[in-house]
């Protein structure tokens, strides 16, 4: 029985709600509330209140909000100069595509600004490798996703993934598909077998495969593992790039600074494209990782790639120093470290309506069982309320941790997040709980 009310919406919040309402366009189902500030992990909303940041921007920022060494850096590239780009040339840009070569052991880095251009560059990269090193027909060419996984909603890289919203803006693409040519149904995430069944009878027209190798959709860390080996081996049985996007989960969110790297150097992706926590979410900017044979100039000419922002300083500085701050703070140890702290505490949790829980270092999921009075949004719009941010996802909570969370704000995070668990099935209505977007497809 219901014997608590949720907080209304502050004037403010409310207020800003109803100009967005009026006046935006585009939604991912956020929770209602603004921030104004943040350091750190912790958050400061319209109201004054602080929020432990538990979600980090969906990942663009792993090094929490205003990192000093970051601010400083980018503060002094920004008084310098506002913008050079591919009319002339920047002059860090050149460090920054050796470095990155260098330390990923790659041959080629372009970059773009979004994860979403970097993921359909990426896809587009390997779809003339097909036409011109694999002999493919261009109106045969394949490059394939899987279901449950995010790229992007750019019109190139869209789809790739679910079909649910594409026909309503004429978005098809059935060279670039999540959709088995054997089956005509989704490249399931988890089966190595529905790939075996379609290489077995396209294998000679498909070019490139593109996951995020590590993702939490399954119940185990070893699932995923598992699941990434298995595809990316037949992608080299039978002559297929394969393609790790890294933007929510590389920049050593799972512990590793790839989370490719968990599939072993034997296993090694042929391309990877990177964005969000790459630049600690300083400044946009993403990139795409080959070698010689996908992404050298006899593949890659003049004008086929290329954005007015990207190599911008800024995004050269942000880059560089932000590598720099993972290496001398060990984030990913302390990725790892933050990973098996979520877990010894939430093994205890014991909750009628949690399907399970889950996490890959730093990166967290809660699962909620379907057809409950409790919903994800209900949890979040709590937890927001009550001074935890996380995201509310179909049928999950996501939850990431930036990887230098203090233990203070972690500490006080985790433990706001059990009070609204062990709370919420004694609440009725919660203002800001329920949205149009209840199932969004991220």
């Amino acid at each position: 029985m219901a014997t608590q009310a949720g907080e209304p919406l502050s004037q403010t919040v409310q207020s800003l709600m109803d100009m967005e309402e009026k006046y935006g366009a585009g939604t991912f189902g956020a929770t209602p509330g603004f921030i104004v500030s943040g350091k750190g992990s912790t958050l400061i909303d319209v109201d004054g209140k602080e929020i432990i940041d538990f979600i980090c921007m969906l990942s663009a920022t792993n090094l929490g909000h205003c990192h000093p060494k970051m601010v400083k850096a980018m503060t002094k590239s920004i008084n310098k100069i506002t913008l050079t780009n591919f009319a002339t040339h920047s002059a860090d840009w050149p460090l920054v595509a050796k470095t990155l070569c260098e330390r990923f052991g790659y041959d080629k880095c372009a970059t773009m600004v979004s994860g979403a251009e970097s993921a359909d560059a990426a896809c587009k990269f390997a779809s003339k490798w097909g036409i011109k090193k694999k002999g493919i027909a261009p109106e045969d060419v394949l490059v394939l996703g899987t279901s449950n996984n995010y790229h992007g909603v750019t019109a190139g890289i869209w789809p790739i993934m679910e079909p649910y919203s594409q026909r309503d803006y004429g978005v098809i693409n059935r060279n670039i598909t999540n959709i088995s040519p054997h089956t005509g149904q989704p490249l399931r995430y988890g089966s190595v077998q529905d790939y075996e069944d379609a290489f077995k009878q396209f294998g000679h027209r498909v070019a490139g495969v593109i996951m995020e190798c590590i993702h939490g959709r399954l119940p185990t860390f070893e699932e995923e593992i598992q699941f990434a080996i298995g595809v990316r081996q037949l992608c080299r049985k039978y002559n297929i790039l394969f393609i790790a996007d890294e933007v929510r989960m590389g920049a050593g969110k799972t512990g590793k600074f790839l989370c490719s790297d968990w599939l072993g150097p034997e296993n090694k992706p042929d391309m990877v494209n990177m964005a969000k926590s790459i630049t600690g979410g300083s400044y946009p900017a993403s990139y795409i990782l080959g070698n010689d044979d996908v992404m050298g100039p006899d593949m890659i000419k003049p004008y086929e790639t290329g954005s007015t922002f990207c190599m911008a300083p800024a995004a050269n500085i942000a880059t560089l120093t932000a590598l720099q701050i993972y290496d001398e703070e060990n984030l990913l140890q302390r990725a790892t470290d933050i990973g098996n702290k979520f877990a010894e505490i939430t093994k205890s949790w014991k909750h009628s309506f949690i399907k399970y829980v889950t996490n890959r270092g730093a990166d967290a999921s809660i699962y909620i069982k379907p057809g409950n009075v409790v919903t994800p949004r209900r949890i979040a719009r709590l937890a927001f309320q009550r001074g935890v941010f996380i995201y509310p996802h179909g049928e999950r909570l996501r939850i990431g941790f930036a990887l230098n969370i203090t233990d203070q704000e972690f500490d006080k995070g985790m433990e706001i997040l059990k009070s609204v668990l062990d709370d919420i099935e004694s609440y009725g209505e919660i203002p800001g709980s329920t949205h149009e977007a209840e199932t969004p497809k991220q």
